[in-house]
């Protein structure tokens, strides 16, 4: 009689473990994905340099912020007299809104991906992660490059070409979505 109830108890054992082996593991593939996912996240935030290498527009606009890129390099007037205001802005902004710098010359393969003719030029994208389309009132005031797909005409993509004061960048961002700008 005493070995029935250690076999009952076997058995009992086993059929936990079996039940319970395959939710431990998906437990820890939840865990696992969900740090990886909150790590990038964070990293692509609290980037904290307004001068950048690598773009990654399709994280950045994932993230509900807008994103201004100001492409320029070192031997233009106007990108070295806007350094100074897009610093400003970039500090101001963080945890706001993704205001960055790219040096064409350094990084000619992420100036090749857009429409630059002359620098500085931004590009610009809403909170929601589309283009900007500014309003008639900001349009009036500031001047913008619309770009729209040849296949379907949708609106594909907004720039500004030349110097942007502080005050102007913070028009701009406010019209984008911007959490107090």
């Amino acid at each position: 009689m005493s070995s029935k109830p250690v076999q009952a108890n076997t058995k009992k054992s086993k059929r936990i473990i079996q039940v319970a082996a395959p939710l431990l593991i998906i437990l820890i593939a939840a865990v696992i994905f969900f740090v990886k996912n909150s790590d990038s996240a964070q990293t692509i935030e609290q980037s904290p340099d307004l001068t950048i290498t690598e773009l990654n527009i399709d994280e950045m606009t994932s993230q509900g912020k807008p994103v201004i890129i100001d492409f320029g390099a070192d031997y233009c007037q106007p990108c070295k007299l806007m350094a100074p205001e897009l610093e400003a802005v970039h500090n101001a902004m963080k945890g706001k809104a993704f205001v960055h710098y790219i040096d064409t010359m350094e990084s000619p393969e992420i100036a090749g991906q857009f429409p630059i003719q002359v620098v500085p030029t931004q590009v610009l994208y809403d909170k929601n992660g589309n283009p900007f389309v500014p309003s008639d009132e900001l349009a009036s005031q500031i001047q913008f490059t619309m770009y729209t797909h040849r296949d379907t005409g949708e609106h594909a993509l907004t720039t500004h070409q030349g110097y942007l004061s502080a005050e102007q960048l913070y028009m701009i961002l406010e019209e984008m979505g911007a959490e107090n700008p």
